[in-house]
């Protein structure tokens, strides 16, 4: 039993071996630096793999009847495919390793289909109305196909447009090619219009048969071989004659093909007898017996020879092979490239969008501080304006207080010096001259019949509101600048979609939905700062406003009385003692200094008529506030783009490290 143990060891090694790729290696690592593996992307980078895993692919055209199928299996060993005499190969036929013979039908519409080997010539008959399927893949167990993936086309001469497309097609796309023509054929007119138009690309990678030497002397065959080197030589490297039908006859008997076959058949038949508990010493002799006879078969090595179909294993050996695996390399090796660069550009495309929203809020912070410095400039110049207004005015309340100072003749009585002899007291008296203020006078003009105050102060009131009114409007401009601006980015952004099926869905989407939230994230703040600005603003106005308006009489009234009292306290010191109290009459400047007094104008010059007025400190203040607020913006965005920047980070790094 040990030769069997063997023999069963070295073919489950042999059928289960498995190969270091490094293309492969090169895609599985790549696939660790994506985020994740949308749909499209993951069915490019598997795409890719199979590309990667799969053998070299060999097609073989020709003009229609020109022995394609029967070629093909001869090089299998094995009638798989159909034969005729029309153009039965209506369909690319892609022909792969399998487990099993099996055929999968691949449909236009994306579906796919298995079936039984025995329906192929269903599928691919042109005799047969087959528009909804797309190709054919059939997979057979032959060693052969696991080195390399034939591909049987439709003749370039076929009636079908479609066929002849499809060929061009996979022309393109396989490794090698392999023409057929027969030998009573070769080298005519029509097929040296068909290869000027489909191969004129492909010399390098294409090698000549000429089927059916068989038919032929061999004087035959060596003139019609030269003739066909000169004619197509610019089509072609190689030119081989050979024979299908003596290599599939020779092939299809050989000692390997039938023992490879008995050793499937006994695989099979040990995995069901496993399953059904079954004693497998039946099953070993049997296959011990098949083996034996198959050594006693005689191997009809000069009908292998005669036919020559190992010049065209050679070739696929020497020239196809090496040049696949080169383009293999490089095409798979770039495609990679392509898709990281790919999902680079995505990355590229999002950052963007978050940067430029930062650039945003960086310079709005800067256009503000230049706006805010030239604002306080000028609005610090109205309210000076506004305080010259009440200095002004205050001087026209005193000049007119002024202006109702009356002199007002009174007598005093002095007691005179009585005489040593004297005993009757004597008064003496005195007149003099003192300040009246007639307040009726100048309650009239200021306040009652001309109103002359109140008119000053009213419209003062609306000068105030004009400045008010002025100050908000700037500062809603800025905001509306910004909101411009943003609202830009976010018309861009909420409408942003993939350029390319491979770029993710789901960020687009993220990106999306944040450019559509846009306003309660970035804006709203902003608009919040500004509108408290607004109150406080107005808060600060109609304090003043109210101090002006409402005060200006009480103000005057109070002054009015001061002055007053004043001059009546002096009235009576001098009547008690004239030499030492002199009576008071009120200046201008002194009516002016009680004004300032009573309307409270050394509060107010604070206020409004120095470098820090309460404009000044609250453009300082909604500064401060949003500059806070573009700094959390801008941490917001920092999170935002250091995904984007370690994804780009991590792919420029694997494409220096792999890809250059």
């Amino acid at each position: 039993m040990h030769w069997f143990d063997e023999l069963i060891s070295s073919y489950l090694s042999y059928k289960n071996r498995t190969f270091s790729n490094p293309l492969l290696e090169k895609i599985k690592n790549s696939r660790e630096l994506f985020l994740n593996e949308e749909e499209p992307l993951k069915r490019a980078l598997n795409l890719l793999e199979r590309r990667a895993e799969e053998p070299m692919k060999v097609a073989i055209a020709g003009q229609f009847s020109s022995g394609k199928s029967t070629f093909l299996n001869a090089l299998l060993g094995k009638n798989i495919l159909p034969t005729g005499i029309t153009p039965v190969t209506s369909k690319v036929n892609y022909i792969r390793y399998g487990d099993n013979f099996q055929l999968q039908v691949h449909y236009h519409d994306g579906r796919e289909a298995f079936y039984g080997i025995e329906n192929i010539t269903r599928f691919t008959d042109q005799r047969g109305e087959m528009e909804e399927v797309s190709h054919l893949s059939l997979y057979a167990p032959q060693e052969l196909l696991k080195e390399i993936v034939f591909v049987d086309t439709p003749g370039l001469n076929s009636e079908s447009k479609s066929d002849t497309e499809a060929t061009q097609r996979v022309l393109k796309e396989v490794d090698g090619i392999i023409w057929l023509t027969l030998m009573d054929n070769a080298g005519k007119q029509s097929e040296i219009e068909a290869l000027e138009s489909f191969m004129d690309s492909y010399s390098l990678k294409s090698l000549c048969v000429i089927n059916q030497k068989d038919k032929f002397t061999q004087t035959e065959v060596e003139t019609t071989l030269d003739y066909v080197k000169k004619a197509l030589s610019k089509y072609f490297i190689e030119f081989v004659a050979i024979s299908a039908k003596q290599a599939l006859s020779a092939l299809s008997t050989s000692k390997e093909k039938l023992l490879d076959k008995e050793i499937e058949n006994f695989l099979s038949n040990v995995k069901n007898a496993a399953k059904k508990d079954e004693n497998f010493s039946k099953l070993i002799e049997d296959f011990k017996l098949a083996k034996e006879q198959i050594s006693k078969k005689e191997y009809d090595l000069g009908a292998l020879k005669e036919s020559n179909i190992e010049l065209v294993f050679k070739f696929i050996e020497n020239n196809i092979k090496p040049q696949a695996k080169e383009s293999k390399a490089f095409a798979v090796t770039k495609e990679l490239e392509n898709i990281i660069n790919k999902i680079a550009l995505q990355h590229l495309e999002l950052l963007k969008g978050y940067e430029e929203l930062e650039s945003e809020f960086i310079a709005f912070e800067k256009e503000v501080q230049k706006r805010f410095e030239k604002l306080k400039e000028r609005f610090g110049k109205e309210l000076q304006q506004a305080y010259l207004k009440i200095e002004e005015m205050i001087e026209r309340v005193a000049v007119e207080i002024y202006s109702k100072i009356k002199r007002e003749h009174k007598k005093r009585f002095s007691l005179e010096k009585k005489g040593v002899l004297s005993k009757k007291e004597r008064y003496e008296v005195f007149t003099y001259e003192v300040a009246k203020i007639d307040t009726d006078a100048i309650y009239k003009t200021l306040f009652y019949d001309d109103n002359i105050i109140g008119k000053m102060f009213k419209k003062y009131v609306k000068y105030i509101r004009t400045i008010q009114d002025g100050v908000n409007e700037e500062n809603g401009l800025i905001y509306k600048e910004l909101e411009f601006s943003i609202l830009k980015w976010q018309k861009t952004y909420e409408h942003l979609m993939p350029k390319d099926e491979l770029y993710s869905k789901d960020e687009f989407a993220k990106m999306r939905r944040f450019a559509s939230k846009v306003y309660e994230l970035f804006l709203k703040p902003f608009n919040d700062e500004i509108r408290a600005s607004f109150a406080l603003i107005s808060s600060e106005f109609r304090h003043l406003s109210s101090a002006i308006n409402f005060n200006y009489q009480n103000a005057t009234e109070v002054s009015i009385g001061f002055l007053e009292r004043k001059i009546n306290e002096s009235i009576a010191l001098y009547e008690e003692s004239p030499n030492l109290f002199p009576l008071y009459e009120p200046s201008l400047d002194e009516i002016k200094e009680r004004l300032k007094i009573s309307f409270h104008m050394y509060e107010l010059n604070n206020y409004m008529n120095t470098n820090r007025t309460f404009l000044h400190k609250n453009y300082d203040w909604l500064m401060s506030r949003f500059e806070k607020i573009r700094i959390s913006h801008c941490n917001h965005l920092k999170e935002k783009k250091s995904l984007h920047k370690d994804e780009i980070n991590k792919l420029n790094k694997s494409f220096s490290n792999n890809y250059k």
